[in-house]
């Protein structure tokens, strides 16, 4: 992994209620072998409860199947009280039909094989189909017995219901599997055999048709209560010890959707994560123009750029403050100019959040973010690497993250000749007219840059037809290269050696995300505990912290915060197959915004931890920091009230925490660097419950005759409370008026356990500036505590 990278990281996530109803085991429906001609369908893999029966032309009267049964074309298959069954087709699609349902396999395959089409009639009851691996688009049919209606379903998920006299279609997404990057899924409807005349079509996770006597309904987005009723009428009472262990995932409406792409442990936390962000957040998609209330129709085609009024209406309808844009897709790099460039294949990953309420586009940097990356080529799987090693120079990845801190806080109004298009300097973005009261999205980048040795760069890659889903994304920029990131296969293989590392490191990559964007001086600290032996990334000591000196732009306090990463996340919930997890399954804690941790293969293990997370003071704070195995042992951070239960064994009374070493440098006004020693003593003071005060210092001695610079500085620390330190843990931040001199600026002061207890080490990071034009930073670890005060 590149540890020289000081730039950012980026948040996303697709919101789609997935849920898993059957803990079935998975069984290859072989079709049509050599030696039989008849017309297998698939197989059965559960069958729960007292009455379920099957009808077959080839033999007489109902029977009960088995777990593992052939189904075949023609079967009918019925479900009573308490009881339900799962069919796994030969196409790999999987039908789950709820108690007292009927349904017949009306036609699968052929026996030669050549038909590729399948038909399941829906007669009464609940069905819940699940697309399989071999679907080709809408070759599965599913009709509805008495209405003359045909549903045909590519890729997704769709339960169908029978509630008081009507069929409700409702569209789930994805199959849990799905990393995110494949369509949503699409499901048609059409009348009798006019399949060439759609009636109506779902496309968001969420939405509904009604199917009755009144025909197909317009798409619609299902409210709590109808939501309630359709998994109400669906999901069954199971007799305890009758059939295979079942597995519920919850009501649809407390899933982020993130778990989707994290497995059970990762749904679980993401559940969690945006509860607590706003409990009245939805995570179901918004409502459609054109309901029964009233609303008001688009009046431009489908497809063509909305103008700016009718996005504003669009606007104006959303019950989701939040819309947020998530795809992979494509990208190029050319290198060089002329008659012989260089190009490599790669991908670009938009997440672009849009706040409808204050009519904003990208409302925070770096949480709306463009990030291209020629180490993968495939959109669909990036574990596949490339082999070429062509990337962009690391001046160009640099500007184009301050183009994409200039892309934040777009206004609708700013969109060109009064339409829905806008062009920053990262990205471009076009809101279009959609089917049925949707709207769909296309979003690009072309950037172009160079190197020192003005070697020029172009980076282009986009998608079209995006759908928005509501909320906002998990992900923050990140530098990091997803090649250098350990697939889950890769994470496993080092789990052989057993036990735990522990990653840790510090950053001065601090940003300002609100308003104006802003680089802010400051410092980060991070750990990130890697458990072999129960292949868990998070949990036990691992944190990020930050502190960072106040924006001139916004003014405030120095700001300061702290974030246990406390919740040990499963090897097999990272995203998109790799070591990569996001900080909402690390931690529950409400300060953060987004982010993502990352473990990675290197001499040692190596990682990458990219965060959003809220100072305190009102303001987001952006870090990105590389992590590396530790070569000594690290403490946790200290409580506060472990740390004052110390003191109260040690006998109160003022300790000191000293050390000093060579660790300092400062980049001189003409560009150059020197480097020098830094030195501290800080007192902390059990009997009035202070850090600092007396003479607590931190000293900078540069001597560089190389260069003739010298710069030698002592600044005295004021004292503060223990109640300043961070969400109740020993870490504290120091600003400029703390410090009795002009060059210190921040300091971020960390207290950590040791063998004996809280508080036995501590370290100080620090950033100043020499007067002269130079800026600077220091950092003295493991100082170690010391009875008495400082005597400086």
């Amino acid at each position: 992994m590149k540890q020289n990278h000081i730039a950012s990281m980026l948040k996303a996530t697709v919101a789609v209620a997935g849920l898993i109803l059957f803990a079935a085991p998975v069984m290859a429906a072989e079709c049509f072998d050599e030696d039989t001609d008849d017309p297998k369908a698939g197989n059965a893999t559960a069958v729960v409860g007292p009455e379920v029966g099957v009808s077959r032309s080839s033999r007489s009267g109902v029977f009960r199947p088995e777990s593992g049964d052939d189904m075949f074309s023609e079967d009918y298959v019925r479900t009573g009280d308490d009881s339900h069954l799962q069919l796994k087709l030969c196409d790999w699609s999987t039908y789950s039909f709820s108690p007292n349902s009927e349904s017949a396999i009306s036609e699968f395959y052929d026996a030669s094989g050549a038909g590729r089409r399948r038909v399941v009639n829906f007669v009464r009851g609940g069905v819940r189909y699940s697309s399989g691996r071999d679907t080709e688009p809408g070759s599965t049919e599913v009709e509805i017995q008495d209405s003359g209606v045909t549903m045909g379903v590519r890729g997704t998920n769709v339960i169908v219901v029978e509630i008081e006299g009507f069929v409700y279609a409702l569209l789930e997404g994805p199959l849990r599997d799905n990393s995110g990057l494949s369509p949503k899924g699409l499901v048609d409807f059409w009348i009798d055999e006019n399949r060439d005349q759609i009636e109506a079509s779902l496309k968001r996770p969420g939405w509904v048709v009604r199917i009755g006597p009144d025909g197909i309904s317009e798409p619609y987005r299902a409210d709590e209560e109808l939501l309630k009723k359709i998994y109400d009428a669906f999901l069954p009472v199971i007799p305890e010890g009758d059939g295979d262990e079942q597995d519920y995932a919850g009501d649809p409406l407390n899933e982020s959707g993130q778990g989707t792409q994290e497995g059970d442990d990762g749904q679980q936390h993401a559940s969690k994560r945006g509860l607590q962000k706003n409990s009245d957040t939805e995570y179901y998609p918004e409502r459609p123009f054109g309901n029964d209330e009233g609303d008001p129709d688009f009046t431009v085609p489908v497809g063509d750029i909305l103008p700016l009024d009718l996005l504003d209406d669009y606007a104006g309808l959303q019950t989701s403050p939040d819309g947020n844009l998530f795809v992979i897709a494509p990208a190029q790099l050319t290198v060089g100019s002329g008659s012989s460039p260089v190009t490599q294949d790669g991908v670009v990953m938009f997440q672009i959040a849009i706040d409808w309420a204050n009519r904003t586009i990208a409302p925070e940097a770096l949480a709306s973010f463009v990030k291209f990356d020629f180490t993968v080529t495939d959109p669909s799987d990036l574990t596949q690497r490339s082999m070429t090693g062509v990337e962009p120079s690391p001046e160009v990845i640099e500007a184009f993250l301050e183009a994409q801190l200039a892309s934040a806080g777009v206004s609708f109004m700013l969109g060109e000749g009064g339409l829905s298009a806008f062009d920053t300097p990262a990205f471009s973005l076009t809101v279009r007219q959609g089917e049925n009261g949707a709207v769909t999205v296309d979003v690009s980048s072309e950037f172009e840059g160079s190197d020192p040795n003005n070697t020029p760069y172009i980076l282009a890659g986009g998608a079209d037809d995006v759908l928005l889903t509501p909320g906002t994304g998990e992900l923050a920029y990140f530098s990091e290269d997803l090649a250098d990131v350990y697939t889950l296969t890769e994470l496993d293989s080092v789990s052989i050696r057993g036990g735990s590392v522990m990653l840790e490191g510090a950053s001065t990559n601090v940003i300002s995300t609100l308003g104006a964007p802003a680089r802010l001086t400051g410092w980060s600290v991070a750990q990130l505990e890697v458990d072999f032996a129960n292949r868990t990334v998070g949990g036990g000591s691992s944190f990020v912290a930050v502190s960072a000196a106040a924006d001139p732009a916004i003014g405030g306090d120095n700001a300061v915060q702290y974030v246990a990463l406390d919740q040990a996340a499963s090897f097999d919930s990272g995203l998109f197959g790799l070591a990569f997890y996001t900080l909402a399954s690390l931690s529950s804690d409400p300060v953060v915004v987004a982010g993502e941790a990352m473990v990675g293969p290197g001499d040692d293990y190596l990682g990458d931890l990219a965060a959003i997370i809220e100072d305190g003071e009102g303001n987001h704070l952006y870090t990105e920091v590389n992590l590396s195995d530790s070569n000594f042992n690290i403490g946790a951070i200290s409580s506060m009230a472990d740390f004052e239960a110390r003191g109260a064994v040690l006998g109160g009374g003022v300790f000191n925490f000293d050390g000093g070493f060579d660790s300092a440098q400062v980049q001189r006004a003409d560009g150059g660097f020197s480097f020098g020693n830094a030195f501290a003593g800080i007192d902390i003071d059990f009997a009035s419950r202070t850090v600092g005060g007396g003479d607590s210092y931190v000293e900078i001695i540069i001597s560089d005759a190389l260069n003739s610079y010298a710069f030698n500085s002592v600044e005295f620390l004021s004292a503060v409370s223990f109640d300043d330190a961070a969400n109740g843990a020993g870490v504290f931040g120091f600003g400029a008026d703390e410090f009795s001199g002009s060059n210190i600026e921040n300091a971020l002061f960390l207290i950590r356990d040791g063998v004996g207890g809280a508080g036995e080490t501590a370290d100080i990071y620090f950033n100043f500036q020499d007067g002269m034009g130079g800026v600077g930073v220091g950092a003295i670890e493991q100082m170690t505590r010391q009875p008495g005060a400082t005597d400086y």
